[in-house]
């Protein structure tokens, strides 16, 4: 009976500790974490961020992996949806990330490559990223958290 009793208490004391660990989910989160399309890019005739409709999506879960996926469908809706890319990412500092990329299936050569990245949080719907091709040069985006529902 004291097994018994022990059992029920243990149960009963961990249901607010499993409470607490509960998973992130991606549509509540007003962090990094999130679905985002992109919905900018920097121009590069005056430098400043233009409005784009590129069909690119950026999925950065709480588990430390990200990946972005591509419809193509505004250029070429034979081609449907493909994954460009996907890896890990880690917070180093309050505005930049390390994405280690496992694989890019746009441009292979940085398979297993790590790429630098900084970020600003707008607010809760607007992220801006910016990532370079050769450490000098820096792209910027803007990326759009997507709504739970329009």
């Amino acid at each position: 009976m004291r097994n018994i009793y022990i059992l029920f208490l243990l149960s009963i004391l961990s249901v607010p500790l499993s409470a607490q660990n509960s998973p992130v989910h991606i549509p509540a989160s007003k962090t990094l974490v999130g679905i985002w399309k992109q919905t900018g890019i920097t121009n590069p005739r005056t430098g400043k961020i233009m409005d784009v409709k590129s069909g690119n999506y950026k999925v950065i879960n709480a588990d430390g992996t990200y990946y972005t996926f591509i419809t193509w469908g505004i250029e070429d809706p034979s081609k449907g949806t493909a994954i460009g890319q996907y890896g890990t990412y880690k917070v180093t500092s309050e505005n930049t990330l390390v994405e280690n990329i496992v694989q890019h299936t746009m441009n292979p050569l940085l398979n297993g490559k790590n790429s630098n990245l900084k970020f600003e949080l707008i607010d809760e719907k607007t992220l801006l990223m910016a990532w370079s091709p050769n450490t000098i040069d820096w792209v910027n985006e803007r990326w759009t958290r997507m709504p739970l529902s329009l």
